[in-house]
């Protein structure tokens, strides 16, 4: 059955709301609170990257951006609806998994480790959210898989299993998947992390392709350099909170908390 929510003010109208916006997101698993209610606004096109140590909060404030964990408090906002609840009568209502599913699909995420289906071939990985969620004919989701794969470099591995690419390859293929589903936002937790160094060159040149191309993103990495040329805002996070945020120049070249100081002393 259907839970109500406390209910609280939307987004304050004005001209142009945030492409995504997080509101005093709090997360806890019992005593244990990982995040400290952040806040964060989005811009359409807008490119922000996420550092921080390891236990910091990022993966799961990402997570809760699409819903892939639930917020013990607070909301989330893409492109003007709320995510996980709509209102009723005066009342907010947990929405059905039916219509969340249709809500999270607008916020594609990419993953660490690939999470591709190993007895699907690199289309066929693509083409299955389009037929169960877009609900595209064979023929339209086989269309948009290969010109994604030729997108990104691999047209001519439409046929091959996830087994028999490299991890670089498989990460691409994993961020075609995602852009398949036509995001307004896409998410990227750490995509070069489980990469060896020869293969994150090809992953990072497509998700610049994407910026370029005017995708909204929110990307945890350690790519400084990736977070430098391509960021339109840094911000640093440790222990549940976001300590500052800035131009990639002011944080990863002029940081004002010694936290941020001490975390770039032991990356750059």
């Amino acid at each position: 059955m259907a839970q109500a929510l406390p209910r609280s003010g939307g987004p304050a109208a004005e001209p142009q709301l945030p492409m995504l916006s997080a509101r005093a997101i709090y997360k806890s698993y019992g005593p244990h609170v990982v995040l400290k209610s952040i806040s964060l606004d989005v811009a359409r096109g807008e490119i922000v990257c996420i550092l921080g140590p390891s236990g910091s909060g990022k993966s799961t404030f990402l997570r809760c951006l699409n819903y892939l964990e639930i917020p013990s408090g607070g909301e989330i906002w893409v492109d003007g609806e709320r995510i996980g609840c709509r209102e009723i009568d005066g009342v907010l209502w947990e929405v059905p998994r039916t219509e969340l599913a249709r809500q999270r699909a607008a916020v594609a995420m990419v993953f660490q480790r690939f999470n591709l289906f190993g007895h699907l071939t690199a289309e066929e990985n693509i083409m299955l959210g389009l037929r169960i969620a877009l609900r595209l004919s064979r023929e339209e989701a086989q269309k948009r898989a290969r010109d994604l794969l030729a997108s990104v470099g691999l047209a001519s591995f439409n046929r091959h299993r996830p087994s028999q690419l490299s991890g670089g390859q498989q990460q691409r293929v994993a961020i075609a998947r995602a852009v398949a589903m036509r995001p307004k936002v896409l998410l990227f937790d750490e995509p070069t992390s489980a990469l060896d160094p020869e293969l994150v060159h090809d992953v990072l040149s497509v998700m610049e392709d994407l910026a370029a191309q005017g995708m909204t993103m929110v990307v945890v990495t350690h790519e400084m350099g990736f977070a430098q040329e391509v960021a339109d805002r840094v911000i640093f996070m440790d222990a549940g909170s976001i300590v500052e945020q800035g131009t990639p120049d002011q944080i990863l070249d002029h940081p004002r908390e010694a936290r941020t100081r001490a975390f770039l002393s032991r990356v750059k």
